[in-house]
Protein backbone atom coordinates (compact mmCIF):
# COMPACT_ATOMS: atom_id res chain seq x y z
CA UNK A 1 0.00 0.00 0.00
CA UNK A 2 1.11 3.59 -0.95
CA UNK A 3 2.12 6.31 1.71
CA UNK A 4 -1.17 8.66 0.20
CA UNK A 5 -3.16 5.46 0.53
CA UNK A 6 -1.91 4.71 4.14
CA UNK A 7 -2.30 8.43 5.02
CA UNK A 8 -5.92 8.42 4.03
CA UNK A 9 -6.68 5.30 5.53
CA UNK A 10 -5.46 6.40 9.18
CA UNK A 11 -7.40 9.61 8.83
CA UNK A 12 -10.41 8.16 8.13
CA UNK A 13 -9.83 5.38 10.62
CA UNK A 14 -9.64 8.15 13.59
CA UNK A 15 -12.79 10.19 11.60
CA UNK A 16 -15.03 7.04 11.71
CA UNK A 17 -15.67 6.46 15.50
CA UNK A 18 -16.00 10.58 15.86
CA UNK A 19 -19.00 10.33 13.43
CA UNK A 20 -22.20 10.42 14.45
CA UNK A 21 -24.97 9.99 12.55
CA UNK A 22 -27.64 12.28 13.49
CA UNK A 23 -25.50 15.33 14.55
CA UNK A 24 -22.31 15.36 12.68
CA UNK A 25 -18.80 15.42 14.15
CA UNK A 26 -18.87 14.76 17.82
CA UNK A 27 -16.17 17.25 19.54
CA UNK A 28 -12.99 15.24 20.67
CA UNK A 29 -13.09 16.88 24.02
CA UNK A 30 -15.80 17.74 26.77
CA UNK A 31 -17.79 21.51 26.65
CA UNK A 32 -18.85 23.59 29.13
CA UNK A 33 -21.79 25.35 29.14
CA UNK A 34 -24.69 26.98 31.36
CA UNK A 35 -27.69 24.83 32.53
CA UNK A 36 -30.46 25.33 35.28
CA UNK A 37 -32.97 23.27 36.96
CA UNK A 38 -36.03 23.79 39.27
CA UNK A 39 -34.86 22.32 42.18
CA UNK A 40 -33.87 25.15 45.66
CA UNK A 41 -30.05 26.34 45.26
CA UNK A 42 -27.79 28.44 46.45
CA UNK A 43 -29.23 31.19 48.46
CA UNK A 44 -32.21 29.82 48.59
CA UNK A 45 -33.31 30.46 45.32
CA UNK A 46 -36.04 28.30 43.81
CA UNK A 47 -33.90 27.05 41.27
CA UNK A 48 -30.48 26.01 40.88
CA UNK A 49 -27.79 27.87 38.11
CA UNK A 50 -24.74 25.74 36.94
CA UNK A 51 -21.65 25.57 34.72
CA UNK A 52 -22.24 22.41 33.15
CA UNK A 53 -19.55 20.03 31.61
CA UNK A 54 -20.82 18.03 28.88
CA UNK A 55 -19.14 15.09 26.59
CA UNK A 56 -21.29 13.64 23.68
CA UNK A 57 -24.63 15.26 24.66
CA UNK A 58 -24.01 13.61 28.22
CA UNK A 59 -23.57 16.05 31.62
CA UNK A 60 -20.63 14.80 33.15
CA UNK A 61 -20.25 17.32 36.11
CA UNK A 62 -21.95 20.33 37.02
CA UNK A 63 -20.96 23.08 39.44
CA UNK A 64 -23.64 25.38 41.23
CA UNK A 65 -23.02 29.23 40.77
CA UNK A 66 -24.99 32.34 41.72
CA UNK A 67 -27.22 34.07 40.31
CA UNK A 68 -25.22 37.11 40.52
CA UNK A 69 -22.31 34.88 38.74
CA UNK A 70 -24.69 33.52 36.03
CA UNK A 71 -25.51 37.34 35.42
CA UNK A 72 -22.08 38.39 35.33
CA UNK A 73 -20.78 35.24 33.07
CA UNK A 74 -23.48 35.06 31.02
CA UNK A 75 -22.79 38.57 29.63
CA UNK A 76 -18.97 38.07 29.46
CA UNK A 77 -18.23 40.64 31.98
CA UNK A 78 -16.34 37.69 33.86
CA UNK A 79 -14.24 35.10 32.49
CA UNK A 80 -15.50 31.52 32.55
CA UNK A 81 -15.62 28.47 30.65
CA UNK A 82 -19.04 28.10 29.80
CA UNK A 83 -18.44 31.86 28.06
CA UNK A 84 -15.03 31.53 26.77
CA UNK A 85 -15.76 34.35 23.86
CA UNK A 86 -16.99 36.91 26.37
CA UNK A 87 -19.88 37.00 24.45
CA UNK A 88 -23.29 38.45 26.34
CA UNK A 89 -25.73 35.50 25.47
CA UNK A 90 -28.05 37.11 26.82
CA UNK A 91 -28.03 39.45 23.41
CA UNK A 92 -26.96 36.51 21.42
CA UNK A 93 -30.59 34.79 22.57
CA UNK A 94 -32.22 37.30 22.46
CA UNK A 95 -33.49 36.87 26.45
CA UNK A 96 -34.82 41.09 25.84
CA UNK A 97 -35.74 41.17 29.73
CA UNK A 98 -31.90 41.15 30.68
CA UNK A 99 -30.62 43.73 28.19
CA UNK A 100 -30.04 47.34 28.90
CA UNK A 101 -32.46 49.46 26.72
CA UNK A 102 -31.35 49.49 23.21
CA UNK A 103 -29.40 53.14 23.31
CA UNK A 104 -27.40 51.74 26.31
CA UNK A 105 -25.99 48.43 24.08
CA UNK A 106 -23.40 50.12 22.54
CA UNK A 107 -21.27 50.72 25.53
CA UNK A 108 -21.81 46.96 26.96
CA UNK A 109 -23.33 47.80 30.03
CA UNK A 110 -23.38 44.78 32.63
CA UNK A 111 -26.74 44.54 34.13
CA UNK A 112 -26.18 43.47 37.58
CA UNK A 113 -29.59 41.12 38.03
CA UNK A 114 -32.42 40.28 35.67
CA UNK A 115 -36.32 40.06 36.63
CA UNK A 116 -36.67 37.25 34.77
CA UNK A 117 -35.37 35.28 37.44
CA UNK A 118 -38.29 36.44 40.27
CA UNK A 119 -40.75 34.59 37.36
CA UNK A 120 -38.52 30.98 37.58
CA UNK A 121 -39.89 29.93 40.76
CA UNK A 122 -44.09 30.08 38.86
CA UNK A 123 -42.89 27.60 36.62
CA UNK A 124 -43.00 24.86 39.29
CA UNK A 125 -45.23 26.43 42.35
CA UNK A 126 -48.63 27.44 42.26
CA UNK A 127 -47.92 29.50 45.33
CA UNK A 128 -44.74 31.05 46.70
CA UNK A 129 -43.66 28.21 49.24
CA UNK A 130 -41.29 30.83 51.88
CA UNK A 131 -42.70 32.48 54.37
CA UNK A 132 -43.36 36.18 53.22
CA UNK A 133 -42.60 39.66 55.18
CA UNK A 134 -45.46 41.58 55.58
CA UNK A 135 -46.51 43.07 52.62
CA UNK A 136 -44.57 41.41 50.35
CA UNK A 137 -46.74 39.83 46.88
CA UNK A 138 -44.45 38.11 44.71
CA UNK A 139 -48.46 36.70 42.64
CA UNK A 140 -49.50 33.57 41.97
CA UNK A 141 -47.20 30.60 40.18
CA UNK A 142 -48.22 29.14 36.88
CA UNK A 143 -47.61 25.26 37.84
CA UNK A 144 -51.24 24.04 37.88
CA UNK A 145 -50.57 21.58 41.12
CA UNK A 146 -48.75 23.01 44.84
CA UNK A 147 -45.41 22.04 43.94
CA UNK A 148 -45.14 20.42 41.11
CA UNK A 149 -46.19 20.99 37.00
CA UNK A 150 -48.41 19.23 35.55
CA UNK A 151 -47.75 16.21 33.58
CA UNK A 152 -48.97 18.87 30.33
CA UNK A 153 -46.35 21.45 31.56
CA UNK A 154 -43.51 18.90 32.09
CA UNK A 155 -44.55 17.98 28.33
CA UNK A 156 -43.89 21.90 27.64
CA UNK A 157 -41.04 22.20 29.62
CA UNK A 158 -39.33 18.98 28.21
CA UNK A 159 -38.92 21.39 25.06
CA UNK A 160 -35.91 23.10 26.86
CA UNK A 161 -34.39 19.22 28.59
CA UNK A 162 -36.21 19.45 31.75
CA UNK A 163 -37.70 15.66 31.79
CA UNK A 164 -37.91 16.30 35.94
CA UNK A 165 -37.39 18.80 38.41
CA UNK A 166 -33.66 17.98 39.01
CA UNK A 167 -33.15 18.13 35.02
CA UNK A 168 -30.82 20.45 33.67
CA UNK A 169 -31.69 22.95 30.50
CA UNK A 170 -28.73 23.16 29.37
CA UNK A 171 -26.93 26.06 26.97
CA UNK A 172 -29.09 27.53 24.03
CA UNK A 173 -32.38 25.40 25.43
CA UNK A 174 -31.87 27.36 28.68
CA UNK A 175 -31.56 30.73 27.00
CA UNK A 176 -34.83 29.95 25.03
CA UNK A 177 -36.87 28.81 28.50
CA UNK A 178 -35.46 32.48 29.65
CA UNK A 179 -36.24 34.56 26.55
CA UNK A 180 -40.10 32.44 26.67
CA UNK A 181 -40.84 32.88 30.64
CA UNK A 182 -40.54 36.47 29.34
CA UNK A 183 -43.58 36.18 26.65
CA UNK A 184 -46.79 36.68 28.09
CA UNK A 185 -48.41 34.17 25.04
CA UNK A 186 -45.94 31.41 26.43
CA UNK A 187 -46.44 31.84 29.97
CA UNK A 188 -50.65 32.07 29.29
CA UNK A 189 -49.88 28.43 27.25
CA UNK A 190 -48.23 27.10 30.52
CA UNK A 191 -50.61 28.17 33.03
CA UNK A 192 -53.76 27.46 31.10
CA UNK A 193 -53.09 25.17 27.69
CA UNK A 194 -55.03 26.15 25.15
Amino acid sequence: MSLPKKLVLLVLCWLIPQVNGFSGVRPLFATYTFGMNLMTGLNNELFTLFIVKEFEGQIISSTPITRGQFMQQAQGAMDCKANPTGQNLFLKYEVASCLPPEEYRDGFPVIPDCGIFDEIWKLRFWEYPYKLASGQQPGKGWAENPTTPSARQMLLLSDYGIYELHSVACGEELFRLLKDIGDPDWVDNYRKGY
